[in-house]
């Protein structure tokens, strides 16, 4: 059976993006030190990259490959390629030459099939739901480089679950008993920085891993991570220089951070996520559409990102689940079929409420269910995150226009990870999936098999239909059919309305070069910024070096 490569060809310095790469290495100043924020309650001694919110992937654990949205090319890391049957059920990863654990090891197919099989046993780990979808049904070592993964049936959007999964080195995690608590001391990775150099509650610092596989990478000799309870404490160590990457909203960034030091002081804001107001309907009032619809009709857009956050994201006035991010895939015909549903419009809310029951039924000013009992809910924002917090409480404020009463409810990371995945909420404001395709947000809205695994399921809007028209998409590879799913997908998602859309997340990046350049900027737009995400931060650590 012939084979056809994923990608037909990659591009010479695809797997170093940028201006740096064009950099000889001799004029590369090696050594040095990054330093980033962290916003967390602390580290511990903790380094399982499924345990600790992926702060370790792309910096212990090298990626097999990374799909770079900005570029629309494939940065190869650990596998070199990944070829396709011609019925799209058999994908053969190859993976490079003489890969090494950060011990000297080899690091092998075994490693690979291992890693990816370990997952089936501990399903916390399948962060993709690659085995519970049904459809993965085995991977096999063929040679010390080459893997196999089988599927049952055709799907050209399963190669894009790879990159996501961590490559563990077999010899140490097949030992392990219960790999849910498993905090693996002495760690063993294959990204840049696999040394433990130091960790306090406070504080911790990776550095350099001595066998990585490309010549003279890292430049940097470590990554120092600090910890920081918000945003406010993060703006003043930017200022200060006590930090070099920032990835979290600044208020008023030109004034605040730019104008201290305008030489060495940027920011770079790219399109983003769509951020939404998750709505549990499964419950009360949110199981009827027009108390939804309603609450979406409350808001003022375009007055909540120039008020709340400072004008820098974009007011998302799109029906269908996805926004700036994908714009090419935006149905204009779904938008104007559906407008009504994003438009400001109070009175079009209150009359919908009217209709819905949800009326003020005692003269308070404030609507009730039909028992009697005053509407309220809390909508959920992590405790700490200024601008999100912010947001909401406007939010508040137009619900409050219409008779809503509705509460500003800041929790602790753990917990808003919980409540989301488990539908443990009323409401709750989160971003959307960032991916190669908008079919990948969609999966993360829809599937079935994504229930209780991610942030965007637990909406309670699902349906084998909906799980049949996903499913579709992977088994062609007609571009024309597939802007048709996606369209589906958007009148789903307006129909429906199982998340409120508010606008288009900016790619918050701030840097700073007084020691440190190579950074992506509007210039050169290598990869996009994202600090949160493994393998984009991984090529963005591979092109940084001393000034």
């Amino acid at each position: 059976m012939q084979k056809r490569t994923f990608i037909a060809s990659v591009i010479c310095g695809a797997l170093f993006a940028g201006n740096a790469a064009a950099v000889q290495a001799e004029e590369i100043k090696q050594g040095g030190t990054l330093t980033v924020p962290i916003i967390n309650t602390g580290f511990v001694d903790n380094f399982n990259p499924y345990t600790t919110k992926d702060l370790l992937h792309g910096i212990m654990f090298e990626p097999l490959m990374v799909f770079n949205n900005m570029t629309g090319e494939t940065n190869w890391r650990l596998a070199e390629s990944a070829d396709y049957s011609d019925d799209l059920k058999t994908i053969t990863l190859k993976l490079r030459d003489g890969l090494k654990w950060s011990d000297g090891s080899a690091l092998t197919a075994e490693d690979v099939a291992f890693s990816f099989n370990m997952t089936k046993d501990a399903p916390a780990f399948d962060q993709k739901g690659i085995w519970s979808a049904g459809n993965l049904q085995s991977i096999d070592v063929v040679d010390a480089k080459t893997v196999k993964f089988e599927l049952k049936e055709a799907d050209s959007t399963f190669i894009w679950n790879l990159p996501v999964y961590h490559i563990v080195p077999k010899a140490v995690w097949s030992k392990v008993d219960d790999l849910t608590t498993f905090t693996n001391p002495n760690p063993i990775g294959s990204g840049p920085m696999t040394a433990v150099k130091y960790i306090k509650p406070q504080q911790m610092e990776l550095c350099r891993n001595d066998n990585y596989y490309l010549e003279n990478r890292p430049y940097l000799d470590c990554v120092t991570f600090r910890s920081y309870n918000d945003n406010s404490q993060i703006q003043p160590a930017l200022i200060k220089g006590e930090i070099d990457w920032g990835s979290n909203f600044i208020a008023d960034i030109e004034s605040t951070f730019v104008q201290q030091n305008p030489e060495n002081h940027h920011f770079w804001y790219p399109a983003n996520d769509a951020i939404h107001l998750y709505v549990n309907t499964k419950e009360a009032p949110f199981d009827d559409i027009r108390v939804r619809k309603a609450l979406s009709m409350a808001l003022d857009r375009d007055a909540i990102v120039d008020i709340a956050a400072y004008g820098y994201p974009t007011a998302n006035f799109n029906v269908g689940g996805i926004g700036e991010l994908y714009k090419t895939s935006i149905d204009e015909n779904v938008n104007k079929k559906y407008a009504d549903i994003t438009k400001f419009d109070p009175e079009a809310a209150m009359k919908l409420l009217d209709e819905a029951g949800i009326k003020d039924r005692n003269g308070d000013g404030m609507r009730d269910d039909a028992s009697g009992k005053t509407v309220e809910f809390d909508i959920e924002v992590v405790n700490g995150w200024t601008d999100w917090i912010q947001v909401v409480q406007m939010v508040t404020e137009y619900y409050a226009e219409i008779g809503i009463k509705a509460n500003v409810k800041t929790v602790d990371w753990a917990v808003y990870d919980s409540n989301l995945k488990d539908s443990k909420y009323k409401m709750s404001i989160n971003w959307s999936m960032v991916a190669t395709n908008p079919i990948q947000a969609y999966q993360e809205y829809f599937s079935t098999s994504r229930i209780g695994k991610t942030w965007h399921a637990g909406h309670g809007v699902h349906s084998p239909e909906i799980d049949a028209l996903i499913d579709s998409f992977g088994k062609t590879g007609d571009t024309a059919k597939q802007q048709s799913i996606i369209s589906e997908l958007q009148e789903f998602t307006a129909e429906n309305l199982p998340f409120i859309p508010l606008f288009s997340n900016p790619t918050w990046f701030q840097y700073n070069s007084s020691k440190i350049v190579g950074w992506p900027s509007e210039k050169d737009p290598y990869v996009q910024p994202v600090w949160y995400d493994g393998g984009k931060r991984v090529i963005i650590l591979n092109n940084l070096h001393l000034k």
